[in-house]
């Protein structure tokens, strides 16, 4: 908005001050250039008394982002329940919830990234990823000492491995947050992230590691 009024809108002033199709119009090149010039400082000392005000604008968006794209986080608790005494055959793909987590964001995005205020750039982004990753890899966190106490119980009992893939239950929900932290990683750098610099996204990588490798051996 600043930059809009500081430069797209000085022409306009200029044009009304003196209209070059004026035929009355006595105004050189020279004088119409001085002009602008007056206009654009002008402008630009009165826009930026703005820039508070749009930073806290942005800020309330960035909120809003941020509960939308957390609500389908709530569904990684499910993720246990889907292999728990199911008998179903290793995951292959990530779960359905984990590409609508970064969606409001994305979409968002993509209607008015051209609109974004400079002093705004991607920090924006940045903050909103950082926060939904870090409250993803907790939860997972979570889930995963539940899976281990679980799975630790039915050792006890001598409980055998299920026929589907000859893995345990357990080990199918450790494949499928492997599975659901690579797509998540993927649609955070669809929005222009560097996931590498997200420690969130780095805490989910290092807890899921563990089912990667569980499921080449």
């Amino acid at each position: 908005l600043e930059s809009s009024l500081a430069s797209d809108y000085t022409e306009l002033v200029t044009g009304i001050i003196a209209p070059t199709d004026n035929e009355n119009n006595s105004n050189s090149e020279e004088e119409r250039n001085e002009l602008g010039t007056i206009v654009s400082e002008v402008l630009s000392e009165t826009t930026q008394d703005l820039s508070p005000l749009i930073i806290s604008a942005w800020s309330e968006i960035t909120e809003i982002l941020t509960k939308q794209c957390s609500a389908p986080l709530a569904a990684v608790k499910g993720v246990a329940a889907t292999y728990r005494m199911t008998n179903r055959p290793p995951p292959k793909q990530s779960s359905p919830f984990v590409s609508t987590v970064l969606r409001p964001l994305k979409d968002f995005d993509t209607e008015f990234s051209n609109r974004t205020p400079p002093q705004i750039g991607d920090n924006w982004k940045i903050e909103i990823v950082k926060i939904v990753s870090e409250s993803y890899s907790d939860a997972v966190e979570k889930l995963i000492v539940t899976v281990k106490q679980t799975e630790e119980a039915l050792r006890k009992r001598k409980a055998r491995k299920s026929n589907a893939g000859g893995m345990t239950d357990g080990e199918k929900v450790m494949l499928q947050l492997h599975l659901d932290t690579q797509e998540f990683k993927m649609r955070a750098g669809e929005v222009g992230i560097d996931t590498g610099a997200i420690e969130g996204i780095l805490k989910l990588e290092t807890l899921t590691k563990v089912a990667s490798e569980t499921a080449s051996t």
